[in-house]
């Protein structure tokens, strides 16, 4: 029988393998798969889905050859060569998006679409791909290597780019946290549950016993989930400033205060004329990390104007492009102290920042990681 190829949307990986043996049995293999968001409202309210190209059929179907735009047709040597090159390619730093060309009953129904820009376009859309923005990939060919770097083979290219991310991580200043930490952040951002975090990694990794000081303001700081944690951990739990210990004693003391809207000048004006008198040694924003990335800036901007040193990303576990965050921890110019996933305390955080990122900015539902769940 010849080979046939069927196109179909699911909204996961599993769904694609029920799907291919429920219709198909052993005969399907899968050619590509490629992440397809929402337009619209749609790319906001739901999840991307996953576009799987499947072929069926007792003849093996020869390697797709992707459409140059230099070229009218690409030499087969070329083809093995760009094949070679995307199976070369980590998977933690393989793009979600893989193009491949459609069938000829495809075709005919729309024109056909160039897949393939040359290996420099080729880096930059795998790179857009994860979610990096067009300023950072500014920054990135700034250096002298970008020339080279983009002649490589992908399982090469890759951890090149993971290098310059790094060196340009290393440029940001790493303040000290000092024994007088105040935690702010906008009202929903997941504040308390940070500092709890905080509490316990200070308690269990570094066998300290640090405070905790809950400020209500002129408005409620609600909740008690702090003070049963402080409870748990053995940590001493403070509403009174009058109360705290005394600055350089070599107890940490970490301060909550209310959540404020990013918006509302007088409740920053408030945090502002709180903090004053307590001789913080360092402030840190706790910001949503699943926020707009317009939210997300101006999340930093308050920061500024409450003299923050140091960031907090929080809801990780609903972030669907990791890739994003590098816009933010690369241009912030504050600390990054910790990520943090789960909405409950004894949710995960992470102190590598930057490999937890690196990690996760490439990582999802690729042609490799398909094709071995096929064939489970």
């Amino acid at each position: 029988m010849a080979e046939q190829r069927y196109r179909f949307v699911v909204g996961s990986a599993e769904e694609a393998v029920s799907v291919l043996r429920q219709r198909f049995g052993a005969r399907a293999r899968v050619v590509s798969v490629r992440q397809v968001e929402g337009k619209g409202l749609a790319r906001f309210l739901q999840a991307p889905k996953l576009e799987v190209i499947a072929a069926v059929g007792d003849t093996p179907a020869p390697a797709p050859v992707p459409v140059s735009t230099a070229a009218t047709a690409a030499t087969s040597a070329a083809t093995s060569a760009t094949s070679a090159a995307v199976h070369e390619a980590p998977q933690q730093m393989r793009s979600v998006v893989t193009e491949m060309p459609r069938s000829q009953s495809q075709e005919s129904a729309a024109p056909a679409q160039e897949s393939s820009f040359g290996m420099a376009s080729r880096l930059v859309r795998l790179l857009e791909a994860g979610g990096i923005s067009k300023q950072v990939l500014s920054r990135l060919q700034l250096y002298p290597s970008w020339t080279s770097i983009e002649t490589m083979p992908l399982g090469r290219s890759l951890p090149e780019v993971g290098g310059l991310l790094r060196a340009e991580f290393r440029t940001i200043p790493r303040r000290p946290l000092g024994d007088r930490i105040a935690f702010v952040g906008p009202a929903g951002s997941g504040k308390t549950t940070a500092l709890c975090k905080r509490l316990a990694m200070d308690v269990f990794l570094r066998n300290q016993k640090p405070s905790a000081l809950k400020l209500d303001l002129d408005r409620a700081n609600p909740g008690d989930a702090l003070s049963v944690f402080c409870e748990a951990l053995g940590a001493s739990y403070i509403r009174s400033a009058a109360e705290a210990p005394t600055p350089g004693h070599g107890r940490t003391l970490y301060i909550d205060l209310p959540g404020f809207g990013l918006w509302a000048d007088d409740e920053m004006a408030d945090i502002r004329t709180a903090l004053a008198p307590l001789f913080t040694t360092s402030r840190a924003i706790v910001i949503n990390a699943a926020y707009d990335p317009a939210l997300i800036r101006r999340c930093f901007e308050v920061g500024a104007r409450l003299e923050c040193t140091h960031v907090v990303f929080t809801h990780l576990d609903e972030l669907q492009h990791w890739g994003k965050m590098w816009d933010f921890l690369l241009r912030s110019g504050l600390t990054p102290l910790f990520l943090s996933t789960g909405q409950n305390i004894a949710g995960d955080c992470e102190e590598n920042v930057f490999e937890a990122v690196l990690s996760r900015t490439f990582s999802g539902v690729g042609l490799e990681s398909a094709t071995q769940a096929a064939s489970a």
